[in-house]
Parts: structure tokens; C-alpha cells; sequence
């Protein structure tokens, strides 16, 4: 969505949005340089008596000062300049159009009208004419340049049946491969709303500039990678990356056309919003398969920190397990006084902040590592407790030991390797942790220490064998790589993300199917009888990934808060 503008009562005719009524914006008709005359119909989704293409575009630079003025007769108003670019580009010369656009059409400072009105978007891009899909001036791109790059695109979708002749010619082809990597980084591409606004409308048209190229088109090129159609691509348009950002942009949408909730909302969890709430908001209702039983309609009255504990909670009770937790890596929030064990959707901003963690790894690892370290235990299936205004969560926990001892995580991790170069790159590093921690605890590892060691870098986790595996290559590359090998004071070895610290506990909670780290407490936070901890991440330990760990020790089960 848009951010807020300059609003003036006298301009915006009155809407039922209980009636699904909407307003549409009609943009007079003028030449290229002239000033933007505007004027609203009113129109309902259950009876539509007016065409309108509904806008897409990235909200841009919202200070006052760089706003731009378009009319409603003798009133003028402030809009962002990538709005006013927007409307200038969809202007025709003779004829009025009908455009939704969310800053003008939605009161953004109408907190209740706003909550009913983007509650109704998914209807809105459903039922428009089409998307009209906004990504900007071309900026430094030259219109022959940005043309060639959609031409491309055209021929890579199987639309045309000869290349391009200036295919033919090298100084070209870098030029058109660097449009088209400009035109895949824009920053319509990282925002949450665009996600909807993409799929939902029955067809869209880009407006590049004064280019343009059917949605369709760009999908059939990317499609064209996967089915085997795509033509040989110059070396120019790999080398870049810009066919690679085609394929992931587009598999990416097409992929939230069918998947669970859970992970589409991690899919696009760092796009970016205005408000943290969208980053919720703006992925329910474009989907009739997917709802949350405590979110059922848009609510700017409701503050980020409850609607995020309201989500975490139902994914939780939705799955039945403690799922929604994993695969953040001991990443942290923005978001003051936000619980650890609820997922901070807004992401965290400063990347070098984020977590290392691939989270479609942790998943795969979740589902098909046929771990059940909570084995017997109570579980969220019977029951999710929540307390203290939702701001904590009761489980059931057996504390397995303390962290003693954290490999040093290299400060440049390396993206990519053979598993040979990864095991004799950290080989050393392995060798320094295991000396140290038999200098501190001589008798720690005993006689089972190697074992445990060799078994948690190639994944075979089990004493019994019963998960071995002839292939280790995805273990290691996929959870040995980007994550530290940790000891506890009890000599279990385990395997967490770089920011495992010493001083940490290593525990099994019910409903958990893999051991998690916690952060202890100051006493001041212990506001309750049963211990009060902080989630910091899911971990992988050798021995106790089959409920080895709870047999026998049932007694010392305990009930424990997270906060």
C-alpha cells in the first residue's frame, strides 16, 4: 500500500464499505505536460458499473516537501512523486480512466474506513479490468535500452520466432541484460502489497517508463526456464543475474498461488511496508484457502506486538506443534517488547543483523529428518496456553545442560563449497574446540565424545542408526555450514546458529520436534512461580533427536514460561 497523504474532507465523497462500496479515481483526459485533473465515482463490487484498471507501484519518497500536486476541480492535493508519475503515465490523451489507486481511493487517515477498505482488496484487484502495474521512470535506463530488454523478454517467452538482430551485436547485449537487471531491482519488486496486486487481477500490463509489456509475457519467459523452452541466452544475460531474478521473482509468486500460510508468510517476510502490519495484512485475503482464526479482517486499531502474538499463536495451533518457531537462527526483532517465541514478520532491517539460517532448509529438515526429540512429552496438540495478556507462552521443558564451549564462526562464512573443502576448511577449528573443552572437562566427553562429534557433522544423530544416512552432502552443506558446533558442561555436542553463546540452556519443550537454546532471565523478569526463559533458537544435538533424552526422566518434566 501506499503511505498517507494530504487529505481534504471536501474532496472524498462518502462510501458503505458495508455495502462493498468503493471509490473510483477518474483521471481527465490531457496532454503529456499538463497538470493532473482528477475527480471520484463511487461504485459497489456487488453491482460494478464502472471498468477500472487497479494501480500497483512502490509508495516512494512520502516527505511532504517532495510532494506533487495534482487537482480535484480548484483543490489540490499532495501526492508522492511515484504516484503522480503513475497517473501521468496512465493518462490518455482523449479519454477518461478509471483507476483504483489505494492513496487516493482509501482515507489513510480514516483508521476504521482503512481496516474495511484493504480488507476488501483481494476483491478489488479481482474484479478490476486489470492490474496496472506501475515500477517508475527509467532513471538512468535509455528507452532504446529498457525496449531491448522487453524484447528479450518477448523472445525468451516464445512470442516472437527470430531473436532480436541486435542480439547479434556484443555492446548491445550488455546494454539490454543491464535494463533488464535494472528493471528486475526496482523497488516495486520489494514490496509486501505488490505480492497481491500481482497475482490477483485477471491480466496486468508493466509500465516501465514509457515501455510497457503484458504480465503474461514475463511469466512465460520465466515459465520457459523450468519447461525447457527458453531459447540459448547470451552469456551477458546470465553473468549479471538478471535471468536467475526472473526465475526466483516469478517462481516465488507463483508458488503463494498454492502454499501453506506459514511459509508464504516467510516468503516474503523482508519485503518491505510502511506499516509492520501489512507484512500480515497485506498476504490474507488475496487467498479464499487461507485464514487465521484471530486475525479475520484488516485492523489498524490493533498494535503490531498483539497482532503478531495473535499470528504466532494461531500458525501454532494450526499445526500442532511448535513449528511457527523454527528456522529464525537466533535472529532478534525491531519491534520493542515483542515475546521471543513470536515471529517478528516485519524482519529485521539491517541485514548484517539477519539470521544465516536458511529457513526452507530448517523446514526440510523438520518434516523429513524424523526427529521427535520431544518424545512423550506434553505437547501443543492438547492444548496451547498462552498467559500474561498473550505476552507469554507456557510449555512443558526438561533441561538437557548448559553451553560451555561455541566453535569460532568464521567472521566471512563462505556461500558455497564442496563438502570435502567445508570439512578441511573447518577441520582445524573442530580440532581447537574439542582440545579446549577436554582441558575444562577432562572426563566431559568420554569415550563417546568422537562419536558424537563425527555423527552430528554428517547427520547421523542416532546412537541406534536408525537415521544414517549414505549421503551426508545436504546435512553438511545445508546446517553444518552456516551454523556453530556448541558442547554443553554435560558433554552433549550440538549443533546451533553463529550466535550461540556460552551461558545458554539446552532443552526439550513439548511439541517441539528438534532441542532449542534459551536465554535465561534476569530475576526481575521472573514474574511468575515456574521459571520464566527466552527463546533464542531450534538446535541439533547429537543423541536425544529420537526422545532419547526424555525416557526415564518424566519427573523432571517442568512447566516453563516464555517470554
Amino acid at each position: 500500500m501506499a503511505s498517507k497523504v494530504s487529505w481534504h474532507s471536501q474532496v472524498l465523497p462518502p462510501i458503505n464499505s458495508s455495502a462493498s462500496e468503493i471509490r473510483i479515481l477518474q483521471i481527465s483526459p490531457g496532454p503529456p505536460a499538463s497538470p493532473l485533473q482528477c475527480s471520484f465515482r463511487v461504485t459497489t463490487l456487488d453491482n460494478q458499473d464502472t471498468p477500472y484498471d487497479a494501480l500497483s507501484y512502490a509508495w516512494g519518497n512520502d516527505n511532504p516537501d517532495a510532494h506533487e500536486r495534482i487537482f480535484f476541480g480548484d483543490t489540490q492535493i499532495g501526492v508522492t512523486p511515484s504516484l503522480a508519475n503513475a497517473l501521468r503515465r496512465l493518462r490518455l490523451p482523449t479519454e477518461t480512466r478509471n483507476i483504483w489507486a489505494d492513496a487516493l481511493c482509501i482515507n489513510q487517515a480514516d483508521d476504521i474506513e482503512k481496516s474495511l477498505q484493504v480488507s476488501m482488496m483481494g476483491r478489488i484487484y479481482r474484479q478490476s479490468t486489470q492490474g496496472a502495474i506501475w515500477l517508475g521512470p527509467l532513471e538512468t535506463t535509455s528507452p532504446s535500452d529498457a525496449q531491448a530488454a522487453l524484447d528479450t523478454l518477448t523472445w525468451i517467452a516464445g512470442e516472437q520466432d527470430h531473436p532480436p538482430h541486435w542480439l547479434a551485436h556484443e555492446p548491445k547485449r550488455l546494454a539490454a541484460s543491464a535494463a533488464l537487471k535494472s528493471l528486475l531491482s526496482v523497488s516495486w519488486w520489494n514490496r509486501i502489497w505488490t505480492v497481491q496486486e500481482a497475482i490477483l487481477p485477471p491480466k496486468a500490463t508493466i509500465y516501465w517508463g514509457p515501455c510497457a509489456l503484458p504480465w503474461s509475457t514475463l511469466d512465460k519467459a520465466s515459465d520457459s526456464f523450468f519447461n525447457g523452452s527458453a531459447p540459448a541466452i547470451h552469456a551477458e544475460f546470465w553473468s549479471n543475474g538478471c535471468i536467475l531474478d526472473l526465475q526466483a521473482a516469478l517462481r516465488g509468486l507463483g508458488a503463494s498461488r498454492g502454499e501453506e500460510l506459514f511459509q508464504l508468510l516467510w516468503r516474503w517476510r523482508y519485503r518491505r511496508a510502511t506499516d509492520p502490519r501489512d507484512k500480515v495484512y497485506g498476504l490474507l485475503g488475496f487467498r479464499s484457502d487461507i485464514s487465521l482464526p484471530s486475525v479475520r479482517m484488516c485492523d489498524y486499531t490493533v498494535d503490531v506486538r498483539t497482532l503478531y502474538y495473535n499470528v504466532t499463536v494461531d500458525l501454532i495451533n494450526m499445526s500442532t506443534d511448535l513449528q511457527p518457531l523454527i528456522g529464525r537462527g537466533g535472529e532478534g526483532s525491531d519491534i520493542p517488547g515483542l515475546a521471543s517465541w513470536a515471529v517478528d514478520w516485519s524482519g529485521v532491517e539491517d541485514p548484517s543483523r539477519r539470521s544465516r539460517s536458511n529457513f526452507w532448509d530448517h523446514r526440510n529438515w523438520w518434516h523429513f529428518g524424523g526427529f521427535e526429540a520431544d518424545r512423550g512429552m506434553y505437547g501443543v496438540g492438547e492444548g496451547l496456553r498462552v498467559e500474561d495478556s498473550g505476552a507469554a507462552l507456557r510449555v512443558c521443558g526438561l533441561k538437557l545442560g548448559r553451553v560451555a564451549l561455541v566453535d569460532e564462526a568464521p567472521v566471512d562464512m563462505p556461500d558455497e563449497g564442496s563438502v570435502a573443502s567445508i570439512l578441511h576448511s573447518y577441520g582445524n577449528r573442530w580440532g581447537r574446540l574439542l582440545s579446549r573443552y577436554q582441558t575444562m572437562f577432562p572426563d566431559g566427553l568420554s569415550n563417546g565424545g568422537m562419536t558424537a562429534f563425527l555423527g552430528l557433522i554428517t547427520g547421523n544423530l542416532t546412537p541406534d542408526g536408525s537415521n544414517d544416512k549414505d549421503d551426508f552432502n545436504p546435512w553438511v552443506t545445508q546446517m553444518v555450514r552456516p551454523q556453530s558446533i556448541f558442547i554443553t558442561d554435560n558433554g552433549q555436542i550440538g549443533l546451533g546458529p553463529p550466535n550461540v553463546r556460552t551461558g545458554q540452556e539446552l532443552w526439550i519443550i513439548g511439541g517441539c520436534r528438534a532441542p532449542v537454546i534459551l536465554n535465561t532471565l534476569p530475576k526481575a523478569s521472573q514474574q511468575a512461580s515456574d521459571p520464566s526463559l527466552a527463546f533464542h533458537s531450534e538446535c541439533f544435538v547429537y543423541g536425544v533427536m529420537k526422545g532419547e533424552a526424555v525416557e526415564g526422566r518424566e519427573d523432571q518434566v517442568i512447566d516453563i514460561l516464555l517470554r
